[in-house]
């Protein structure tokens, strides 16, 4: 069923300071579309094969992170994934956790 009317944006969100747009998000149709993403980040995972794209290319595989809030959250997450797309967001709090995880078992520590 369509509408002989427009459908209106929603009103755009303060941004954060980290957001790659930085414009509040106005084309978007419903608030939990209204995604503030940052600048990704990768780490190469250099004893993983490659993989197989789409267009016939191969990637290298990897893990990525970047921060990420949708307009009603209370505050923002960083995502932790690997390759495109799959992964889990997490909060501040326990992505330092992990953070420190991992610096602890680099260092040795496997308690």
């Amino acid at each position: 069923m369509s509408s002989a009317f427009p459908l209106q944006a929603v009103e755009p969100i303060s941004c954060q300071p980290w957001c790659r747009q930085g414009d509040g998000h106005p084309d978007e149709r419903v608030r939990e579309d209204q995604w503030c993403l940052g600048v990704e980040h990768r780490v190469l995972l250099s004893t993983e094969p490659t993989e197989l794209q789409s267009d016939g290319s191969t990637e290298q595989q990897h893990l990525t992170t970047y921060l990420l809030r949708q307009a009603n959250d209370t505050g923002a997450r960083v995502f932790i994934g690997h390759g495109e797309g799959s992964g889990k967001s997490a909060t501040l709090e326990e992505a330092r956790r992990f953070a420190l995880e991992i610096l602890a078992r680099v260092d040795g520590d496997e308690v």
